[in-house]
């Protein structure tokens, strides 16, 4: 029965089948989209010799080699898919085999012999895996924390301090979530479990063979390797490197796939010069725009992303647009994370460069020039924070990110619940994972991949591509290609190294264009899609409901002109809505439908 209720709460991760399995102390769900052997490529699957069973959420690029492998080391194989190769790595080495894997999974292996479950997570944190532990032994996993929401008798309950991150940062950094008592495995994380509630965790030791050859052979591979499918395969398109790149290389390698491209982003032409670049490469390219509903359809996004978030609302509608024509789609999602494409990346670098007290300098300037805030943590204030933290590389991305986080900013911001709770300071949590052994850029970039990567990009991309039954794929995020990107040294600014590559495949029209970032513009987007829900949802008389942030404040915020340099201000009032929206769909137990109709 409980297994009846995971599966329909997490069947738009698998619209292609459902199946179940209970033996011994395990139950087993698996929600199929079936991209590989879409005949036998069933789960739960066995491994060839009955030891032990699998279920498997992602995809295996180098599946084909690792099957010759196992093939000449006796294994008998019943399939075609990429699963049962997963089964062999294990039935011949043991953990040791999931080092071989390279592509994106998370899985759960049943050891009948040694009677003992393992949790496995990919080395790059692509996919999602959740894990709960009762103080009865008992072990609940899934692929998304509703997942195991369903398998418990009682309501889920708020993580004040995974909130209180998710403010600063925009995601929930590390392994927790918003719901208290369910964690993320880490990327590259494998989770031992036996009857009983012992249970370990260590990191999977990578060994994939690497990739001869320079950067573009690598990325050539990689998409390669990325459009293995028996299924149709798109990709997105926008109008800048990323994303033109991975098409111009699969059609380059004879891969006539379709592109797909929202009408949105910084630069006005986006779609135009999408529609360009796709042209110039032979390929359809299908568009859409944002439509008029989007506070409608945001309860149901949310209980999809389980975590409010500020630009998943244009990932969303681009899933369903590719759906529409394939199975799995190609993303750029990486590309600028790797090759120091962001501003941000310039300025932190800038501020990098700069002689002692040249920095203060800098904010004295600016000070003159950015008018007063009427409001706290406005731009003026940030950067005369900046001038004040140089030389401290943490403190000063911290504020680049606009992570706020001081005793009167909450005072300001919060509401009894959040200020009677026991809060990290978001600054002590930049500084834990920043690898302070590297140079500045190197060091930023790094922190960025193992975090802002994993639990904002990838969370968002996953989510939002599973909702509409899409499997998106992410080259650039990638072992080999990681592997490559590191052995050029320091990062160049600008995403020189990758533009190197793409002389060879896109014309110098398509390679000049500006870059143009895939965000919504807050206050606009505010004024025009979510004005009239805030005055419900963050009404003064709900905010003391929920008790999460202070009154004064949030109406305060309300009546800010809206205005580019009020960014954040807008960003917080979007998150304060999805905040109270999320109590009442998780904590009260409301379907996103009754939200959407609050």
């Amino acid at each position: 029965m409980r297994l009846q209720k995971l599966a329909e709460v997490l069947k738009h991760r698998g619209p292609d089948g459902v199946a179940t399995l209970e033996i011994d102390h395990v139950g087993m769900m698996h929600a199929r989209l079936a991209m590989v052997d879409l005949v036998s490529g069933d789960q739960p699957m066995w491994s060839a010799d009955r030891r032990a069973v699998i279920v498997f959420n992602g995809e295996i690029y180098n599946y084909r080699e690792l099957r010759a492998h196992y093939e000449s080391r006796g294994v008998v194989f019943a399939s075609q898919s990429d699963t049962e190769v997963i089964l062999a790595a294990y039935q011949v080495d043991g953990e040791m085999g999931f080092g071989r894997l390279r592509g994106m999974f998370a899985f759960a292996l049943w050891d009948v012999v040694m009677r003992r479950a393992l949790l496995v997570r990919d080395a790059l944190g692509i996919k999602p895996l959740f894990v709960s532990e009762d103080t009865n032994g008992m072990l609940r996993f899934a692929s998304e924390a509703k997942g195991i929401l369903a398998l418990n008798d009682a309501r889920p309950e708020l993580d004040a301090n995974a909130l209180h991150l998710l403010l600063n940062f925009r995601y929930v950094p590390g392994e927790a979530s918003l719901f208290r008592g369910i964690r993320q495995l880490a990327p590259g994380e494998c989770f031992e479990w036996h009857p009983g509630g012992k249970s370990s965790h260590r990191r999977l030791t990578t060994n994939v063979e690497s990739i001869d050859g320079n950067l573009d052979v690598v990325l050539a591979d990689s998409v390669r390797a990325h459009l293995i499918a028996d299924v149709p395969v798109g990709c997105y398109l926008s109008g800048g490197v990323d994303s033109g790149l991975l098409a111009a290389i699969a059609r380059k390698g004879g891969a006539d796939l379709p592109t797909y491209t929202l009408a949105i982003g910084d630069d006005p032409a986006e779609a135009r010069n999408a529609a360009e670049t796709a042209r110039t490469l032979g390929l359809v390219n299908v568009q859409a725009e944002l439509g008029d509903d989007e506070v409608r359809r945001l309860p149901r996004m949310l209980w999809h992303l389980e975590t409010p978030k500020v630009n998943a609302v244009q990932l969303f509608r681009l899933a369903e647009l590719a759906r529409t024509q394939v199975k799995a789609a190609l993303s750029g999602v990486g590309g600028d994370e790797l090759f120091a494409g962001y501003n941000v990346h310039r300025i932190f670098q800038m501020y990098a460069r700069l002689p002692a007290g040249a920095s203060r300098m800098v904010a004295g300037v600016l000070r003159h020039v950015l008018p007063s805030s009427v409001v706290p943590f406005g731009e003026r204030e940030r950067a005369l924070d900046m001038g004040a933290a140089s030389g401290d590389w943490p403190r000063v991305y911290a504020l680049l990110r606009n992570i706020w986080d001081r005793p009167e900013l909450r005072r300001w911001l919060y509401g009894p619940r959040m200020l009677d709770a026991g809060l990290s300071d978001a600054l002590d949590v930049v500084r834990e994972r920043w690898p302070a052994h590297r140079p500045p850029l190197a060091a930023m970039m790094e922190y960025e991949w193992r975090n802002k990567m994993v639990n904002d990009l990838l969370w968002q991309e996953d989510r939002a591509s599973m909702a509409a039954g899409l499997e998106v794929r992410v080259p650039f995020v990638d072992l080999a290609v990681r592997d490559a990107v590191g052995r050029m040294g320091a990062p160049r600014l600008g995403k020189a190294a990758l533009r190197e590559v793409a002389v060879n495949y896109l014309p110098h029209r398509v390679l000049a264009r500006p870059k143009s970032g895939f965000q919504l513009d807050a206050p606009a987007f505010f004024d025009t899609h979510l004005r009239a829900s805030a005055d419900i949802w963050l009404s003064p008389e709900r905010v003391r409901e929920y008790g999460l942030f202070n009154p004064g404040t949030v109406a305060s915020l309300l009546r800010l002109p809206v205005e580019r340099r009020f960014r954040w201000h807008f960003f917080m009032l979007y998150l304060m809505i999805q905040s109270h929206m999320w109590i009442d769909i998780f904590e009260r137990g409301l379907s996103p439908g009754a939200v959407a109709n609050a």
